[in-house]
């Protein structure tokens, strides 16, 4: 089984919408590399607006205008052993051949998703004959109640209507709807953000507990973190469409190298310390027209003149560690 089960390479993309009458590009996702490794959790993470969830419905293959790629590649191997470029497949073979198969994706406010008319039973039944799958009705009620269970709900859920169960009840039973089939790449944007923090932490566990069982693979997109902190291996921190660092999460934890991954690290509370949390001064950039150089620049506590007039390259520190920055560019 290969190393990497998904690459993505100088990936360019974004939004075309109109300002008035004028056409206009948001360009979201600026030439972002990484791989994902088979059996582990990818996080991504950095403020809202930064392209995170941008950059997972490009993997997912959800290309619908007005999103565009303009350049790049995101290639999977499948469970057969093929390897397909999802953004050069039409939007019908993507459907066919990727989403809940290889990839699922759960998305922000998922418990919207839930049809409000149908059952629970009846919205994974669904997505069985969406896909053309053939289960006598015993031998499908079965298997969700055994899914749903995995994720701590009770088995009469599944008789349920979306509006009679809790919120919590509702995030983990779109979960399951992303489980069923096992697939070997989950999507999780901001899985845990409508619930509190008691279900937060339970929802995270079942989710990890699900992946270590099934050696699956999880790219976590979260603002939070402390999520990150919990869960993910690797880490990609993003910053205006950027990737700006990535690395273990024991290394961007311990040593962070970024000045934006720095002080999201030192936004983070914790125990014992009463000391008052400092938060970056400034506001993300406009990604219609964003600034000359490195984006973070006009934040940046660090900055110098090249900062300001020339993109930084990326500077690996290994296969798995880089960072864009040029305090770390020795041809500054």
């Amino acid at each position: 089984m290969p190393k990497n089960i998904l690459s993505v390479e100088n990936l360019n993309g974004g939004y075309e919408v109109f300002v008035g009458r004028r056409r206009v590009f948001v360009h979201a996702v600026d030439d972002v590399t990484f791989s994902l490794h088979n059996n582990e959790v990818l996080g991504v993470a950095g403020e809202s607006g930064c392209g995170k969830s941008t950059l997972a419905k490009m993997i997912y293959g959800a290309i619908i205008p007005p999103l565009l790629v303009k350049g790049g590649s995101i290639s999977i191997t499948t469970k057969g052993g093929e390897v397909l470029n999802i953004n050069k497949l039409s939007i019908d073979e993507v459907r066919r051949k990727i989403w809940w198969i290889e990839i699922s994706y759960i998305p922000q406010n998922s418990m919207n998703v839930l049809n409000p008319l149908k059952r629970i039973k009846d919205q994974f039944i669904d997505v069985f004959r969406y896909h053309g799958i053939k289960m006598d009705k015993t031998e499908t009620v079965e298997h969700l109640r055994d899914t749903l269970t995995t994720l701590g709900l009770p088995p009469e859920v599944i008789n349920a209507y979306p509006h009679q169960l809790s919120g919590g009840m509702r995030q983990r039973v779109v979960i399951a709807l992303s489980l069923v089939f096992n697939p070997r790449i989950i999507l999780a944007d901001e899985p845990t953000t409508a619930v509190d923090v008691v279900t937060q932490r339970t929802i995270l566990s079942l989710l990890k507990e699900w992946r270590e069982n099934n050696k699956s693979s999880l790219v976590l997109i979260s603002h939070d973190m402390s999520v990150h902190a919990y869960m993910d291996d690797r880490i990609a921190i993003m910053y205006a469409g950027n990737v700006v660092e990535l690395g273990s999460s024991l290394d961007i934890f311990k040593e962070p190298l970024h000045p934006y991954t720095r002080a999201l690290i030192e936004s983070l509370i914790r125990k014992g310390d009463k000391s008052i949390r400092k938060g970056l001064a400034g506001q993300p950039p406009d990604l219609i027209n964003p600034p000359p150089g490195c984006r973070f620049h006009p934040r940046c506590p660090y900055v110098m003149n090249i900062c300001r007039s020339e993109e930084p390259v990326t500077t690996f520190l290994d296969n798995d560690r880089y960072v864009r920055c040029w305090l770390y560019t020795s041809s500054r």
